[in-house]
């Protein structure tokens, strides 16, 4: 496994050095420590899980580039060149690429095809512990920043029933509560519901203050 990221990193580091959305390389390498701990406690074949969490967000590049959304599926080609001569078997780089394209699914998203492999489960996890919590706040500000969307729209409510991937936010703070204080609770492993109870609750005290300072709230 170690042989196969060391083959991928000058490659995907020269890929994503503009990145100014909050999916870095440094996002890369959490997601595959996370996505290496779940695989551990999980089950499920490594070298799939630590290849396809290194390279999952090429399609962000590619939509920084066009200045649009690029689904996760359209970064197929590219993710199969960036692992074209990796020593791994047919079956092993369909799963990644699989996996790839299904990590964007989130259960409460509407009608959508899960995935049900565990790497493609596990994958899903792992991205998603490094979506909250602390740095999960600091990821979604710069994305924030970096997209002219506002901090917070008081005028606009809070709560909506459904997210979908690519659309666009009233504000950071929405985009915090609408998506990412669900996350915790649609995680696919046990270890993964586990380890984001607590981030989920920083980001619950997160909103709650800076909702009651906006608003002149004082006790």
């Amino acid at each position: 496994m170690e042989e196969l990221i060391k083959e991928l990193r000058n490659k995907v580091e020269n890929y994503f050095q503009k990145d100014a959305t909050g999916h870095s390389t440094d996002h890369l390498e959490r997601v595959l420590n996370y996505a290496l701990f779940l695989q551990f406690k999980e089950g499920g074949d490594r070298d799939v899980v630590a290849v396809s969490a290194f390279i999952h967000d090429i399609h962000r590049i590619m939509g920084s580039e066009r200045h649009a959304y690029v689904s996760p599926k359209e970064s197929l080609p590219v993710v199969s060149q960036f692992i074209s001569n990796l020593p791994l078997s047919d079956s092993q780089k369909q799963h990644i690429l699989f996996a790839v394209e299904h990590h964007e699914d989130y259960g409460f998203s509407g009608n959508i095809e899960r995935a049900a492999d565990i790497e493609s489960l596990i994958l899903q996890d792992a991205d998603n512990l490094d979506a909250i919590g602390a740095i999960g706040l600091i990821r979604t500000l710069q994305f924030g920043f970096s997209n002219g969307l506002p901090i917070y729209d008081k005028n606009i409510p809070l709560y909506q029933t459904e997210f979908v991937e690519g659309t666009r936010d009233a504000s950071t703070i929405h985009h915090i509560h609408n998506k990412l204080l669900r996350l915790g609770e649609y995680m696919n492993t046990a270890t993964a519901r586990n380890l984001a109870k607590e981030k989920t609750q920083l980001m619950q005290d997160f909103i709650d203050m800076y909702i009651a300072e906006v608003s002149g709230k004082i006790e």
